[in-house]
């Protein structure tokens, strides 16, 4: 190529770089035919791309947890121990048990959730029936508008794993072992379920992403239903036990009682006429045993019934800001937007090749 041609000159005199923004203007004309080619190419290809991709659609759902209130908590606390040198009781502190709200991204990626959400069903519109999610992302996975043999972009890429055969024994209730589907599933599955934390607005916000919108609202709703009995069973735990404990003690206790007042009730009548000491004593001993079973099951139902409270008072609160919603437009994929990125970087490619062609090297490392 002539030296005429050269558009960036640079100065080995000065050590500058000159640009002269005409010459640039004329080697893009002459190469408009190359630069647009190439860009329409690669845009071409873009909208392939796109069309090998299934649509997917969003379902979200918010919701307002109970929050732990640190200075209220803080300020109940002080007044505890003023109370308890008073001997008052107060009860357990506010919120000492709620489960914060910043790990419920974590339950909603943990694989006991996944695998249990596998096995949820999910109504998919194409087949007009219900299947287990599991079944669905494996089996029956949505097809895109172009399909390509060989070639599936409607799930995310599976890991290659194999099957490890491990005897029952080595294994305890405790481990989970996943075989090669049912780690892909999992994997699969956990790029589709967020949760998100807003600390500023206290709303936990859930989203799930199918590629059928009936789908992605149901699985939504089991997953609102999940994190909701799960934050509601870790809080609820402790004292359940003790209502359970209560409950059977108290039936324990009104056994006892009922026991002691019938063998008393007994002995009256047996012994009515009766004027020995020995017999009065013996009625004595049977009253002071009817009194310490009725005392413990009066100190045990009054037990029962504020731990029922307790129950009331302690069950976490979950407010349904918005509930989930059938999508009815899909948010991927933007093919507009991958063809125009497609179009861009051939846009680019072909300016650094009409660059390199059009620039004397040699000159330039001179």
């Amino acid at each position: 190529m002539s030296k005429e041609n050269n558009h960036i000159q640079p100065n080995v005199d000065s050590g500058e770089i000159t640009i002269n923004i005409g010459e640039i203007l004329r080697v893009l004309k002459s190469y408009y035919l190359f630069i647009g080619i190439t860009s329409f190419i690669f845009a071409g290809i873009g909208a392939i791309y796109s069309l090998t991709l299934a649509n997917e659609y969003i379902s979200t759902v918010k919701l307002l947890p109970e929050m732990d209130n640190k200075s209220g908590g803080s300020n109940f606390g002080g007044l505890k121990s003023i109370a308890g040198l008073a001997g008052v009781d107060l009860g357990s502190g506010l919120g000492s048990d709620l489960v914060k709200p910043d790990i419920y991204p974590s339950i909603v990626q943990s694989t006991p959730f996944l695998l249990e959400a596998l096995q949820s069903k999910v109504y998919v519109q194409k087949h007009k029936k219900w299947l287990k999610v599991y079944d669905y992302l494996l089996t029956y996975p949505e097809t895109p508008p172009l399909q390509i043999p060989g070639y599936n972009k409607s799930s995310p890429t599976e890991t290659k794993v194999s099957n490890i055969t491990v005897s029952k024994t080595a294994i305890s209730s405790e481990l989970i072992q996943l075989n090669k589907d049912q780690f892909n599933a999992v994997n699969n599955l956990k790029s589709r379920i967020t949760a998100e934390f807003d600390k500023k607005s206290g709303v936990i916000m859930i989203s799930v992403k199918m590629t059928d919108p009936v789908a992605a609202a149901n699985l939504t709703s089991f997953t609102q239903s999940y994190l909701t009995k799960y934050v509601t069973s870790y809080r609820m735990e402790k004292v359940l036990k003790e209502l359970k404990f209560l409950q059977d003690r108290h039936g324990d206790a009104r056994k006892a009682y009922d026991n002691a007042l019938s063998r008393l009730s007994t002995y009256r009548d047996q012994h009515r006429n009766t004027f020995l000491q020995v017999a009065k004593d013996h009625e004595k001993k049977l009253q002071y045993e009817v009194d310490i079973a009725f005392n413990l099951y009066a100190g045990l139902s009054t037990q029962l019934t504020d731990t029922k409270v307790k129950v009331q008072r302690e069950t976490p609160v979950f407010k349904v800001l918005e509930p989930a919603q059938v999508p009815l437009q899909k948010s991927d994929p933007k093919r507009s937007i991958i063809t125009l990125s497609f179009m861009v970087f051939g846009l680019f490619l072909s300016l650094v090749i009409v660059f390199f062609r059009t620039i004397n090297l040699k000159q330039w490392l001179a």
